[in-house]
């Protein structure tokens, strides 16, 4: 209605405007019609009109009155049409009247304006003007289209980048603090079953799918000094499609922190083993394919700020040629050794502090084999108490004690005089208890006690200084060893049978033999307090925990990864392990798989809290029961 009112105003002022011009003109013809009669024969050559023929020949009268009679005849043949008139109004301006004699008087006109007050129609608004769609450029005249503005970069420093970095992380932990604010600590709470709450749950699981599709956990280890952190060795990419993909990793991840790994470090090639330096809370070993040893450092960005020559660069120092498997940390805080070794047989010590050149290195030998005299080391554990002495597994299922300094009657070496025999298939996993370690107080006979896991489906429980089996090779045995198709082989390598008399051996079997597993047992680890506790895991993707003081052919707890995917390694976290944790007792299992999943799992504290000498005499009877 606003739009069809402007326009009726819009019409009104324009005939406003007309009727003021025509009576502008009027007057404007009155004023001069007298001035232009008068002077028109004299001043003008034109020749006279009608009326001033008539008027000089008729008398007065007739003059005026045929002056009348053709004053309207003339008027209508000179006037134009209407709608020329009309159409010429604003731009033409009409002749002038024939002069009279005696012009006659104007009468005064009145003019004024007659308006109706109507109601408002109640028609429907116009719809709006649409607006034209401009046509589109033709194919032939491509519209040239200058470069999109870019925002001015904003310069980011390093200090910056690690600020956000490290407050970010401050508050992803306290978001995933888990807490009830519904507890209503008036109520009193009802009565519950015993057995409601799991002996063993998932608590956890760690995985990233941008740094860790396609790879496997190949080591566990938890900090000693932050029991909150798992430290996580992988393997390179199954699929390289990117730079970055040949590369291993070791990741660092918080218990309060679900999403990313608090720092993640980078290898030239697949880790294989990881070790998270007990006596520096921020340092991280690690042993790769290549027989490298890195060393990281948490202060410092993702690469190592320290490695291991490669073996073709040692300049005639003996190191690692192949995948070290096998990393341990020996001494004290003031002054402590790394002790790594690798599948061709060499045991390096090494200091933190110049990894440059190993202080030792060791090649072990084995003269007895039938077909080579060479070594593969696949696991090492040095001796509770004794750090001279250590264990060694081989790929071929036997157990060695070795020496690492000659001594009166012993070279240093592998110690062929007793071979500890039960496994058919590659050792996993070998570890010394860790009760002699802590300085604890143990029974006579089971200070010395150590465990094994192989790829023969089997977990075997060992004493160091157990009394031997068997004596000596007889005509039929010509080499330990649990396969008899090994054991009976008549091929000899030229270092096994010289001409002289057999070296003697003595055969150690292993006290317990734990045969319930369904796969390859990948792993096995002791409790960190409780004497009779280990937990192991299998191919099948199955955590089995063990309580020797309850019973020796079943495992107390037995639960399947939500992925049912094979798994590498577990690992105990280190709660209890120093004097600031206080009684605090290690709660929490690690495990790590095939997948790159690192699930943690929690067990019921009724199950792992130590109780003193009782679980040493109960595991001792428990041992004692069992058939030879």
């Amino acid at each position: 209605m606003s739009a069809r009112r402007a326009e009726i105003e819009a019409k009104r002022a324009k005939l406003a405007e007309l009727r003021r011009a025509r009576e502008e003109r009027a007057r404007k013809m009155q004023g001069g019609a007298g001035s232009s009669s008068a002077a028109s024969p004299s001043t003008s050559g034109a020749p006279p009109s009608l009326d001033e023929l008539l008027a000089s020949l008729l008398p007065p009268s007739a003059s005026a009155s045929s002056a009348v009679e053709s004053r309207p005849l003339e008027a209508s043949a000179t006037a134009p049409p209407i709608s020329e008139a009309k159409a010429d109004e604003p731009a033409s301006v009409p002749p002038a009247p024939a002069p009279a004699p005696a012009p006659a008087p104007v009468p005064e006109r009145i003019l004024y304006s007659k308006e109706v007050q109507t109601d408002p129609l109640s028609e429907p608004e116009p719809p709006l003007p649409v607006p034209e769609i401009e046509a589109e450029p033709s194919p032939s005249e491509p519209e040239v289209l200058g470069p999109p503005e870019q925002p001015p970069a904003v310069p980011v420093s390093d200090d910056f980048t690690d600020f956000v970095q490290a407050k970010s992380m401050i508050m992803e932990r306290i978001l995933d603090e888990p807490y009830d604010v519904l507890t209503d600590y008036t109520r009193v709470p009802m009565d519950r079953d015993e057995g409601a709450p799991a002996s063993i749950q998932l608590v956890r699981t760690f995985y990233n799918d941008t740094w860790l599709a396609t790879r496997s956990v190949t080591d566990l280890d938890w900090s000693a000094q932050h029991p909150e952190l798992v430290v996580a060795a992988y393997n390179r990419k199954r699929v390289l499609a990117q730079e970055g993909d040949h590369d291993g990793l070791v990741a660092v991840w918080n218990m309060h922190v679900r999403e990313r790994p608090e720092f993640v470090f980078s290898a030239p090639t697949d880790v294989v083993s990881v070790l998270a330096s007990p006596f520096h809370p921020r340092l991280i070993v690690g042993g790769t394919y290549s027989g490298q040893v890195l060393l990281w450092d948490t202060r410092h960005r993702d690469v190592p700020v320290q490695r291991t020559p490669l073996a073709f660069a040692a300049h005639g120092t003996t190191t690692h040629a192949a995948p070290v498997y096998s990393l341990r940390m020996i001494g004290s805080v003031h002054a402590h050794q790394l002790v790594s070794a690798s599948m061709d047989g060499v045991v390096c010590t090494w200091s933190l502090d110049m990894l440059a050149r190993p202080q030792e290195s060791l090649v072990l030998t084995n003269p007895l084999h039938p077909r080579s005299a060479e070594v593969r080391v696949t696991c090492l554990d040095m001796a509770p108490r004794d750090t001279s002495r250590f264990l060694v597994a081989t790929d071929e299922g036997n157990i060695f004690t070795a020496q690492r300094f000659d001594r009166a009657g012993v070279q240093a070496g592998l110690d062929t005089s007793r071979v500890y025999v039960g496994h058919s298939a590659p050792v996993t996993r070998l570890e010394c208890h860790p009760a002699r370690a802590r300085g604890e107080a143990v029974p006579h006979g089971l200070g010395d006690l150590f465990l094994t896991t192989s790829m023969d489906w089997t977990s075997a429980l060992w004493r160091m200084d157990a009394a031997p089996t068997t004596t000596s090779a007889s005509s039929t045995y010509h080499y330990p060893h649990a396969n008899p198709r090994i054991a009976t082989s008549q091929r000899t390598n030229p270092l096994a049978f010289r001409s002289g008399p057999h070296p003697t051996w003595t055969a150690m079997a292993p006290l317990v033999r734990f045969e319930n597993q369904h796969d390859y047992v990948m792993d096995a680890r002791w409790h960190p307090q409780h004497p009779a506790v280990f937990a192991q895991v299998d191919a099948s993707g199955q955590l089995d925990v063990y309580h020797m003081a309850h019973s020796l052919d079943r495992p107390l707890l037995t639960v399947a990864t939500p992925s049912a995917r094979a798994l590498n390694r577990v690992a105990w976290d280190r709660r209890g392990t120093r004097p600031e944790h206080g009684t605090a007792v290690a709660r929490h299992l690690a495990t790590g798989g095939v997948d790159g999943h690192v699930h943690v799992y929690e067990v019921a504290e009724s199950h792992v809290t130590p109780r003193g000498e009782a679980d040493w005499v109960a595991m001792a009877q428990a041992l004692q029961q069992t058939p030879p």
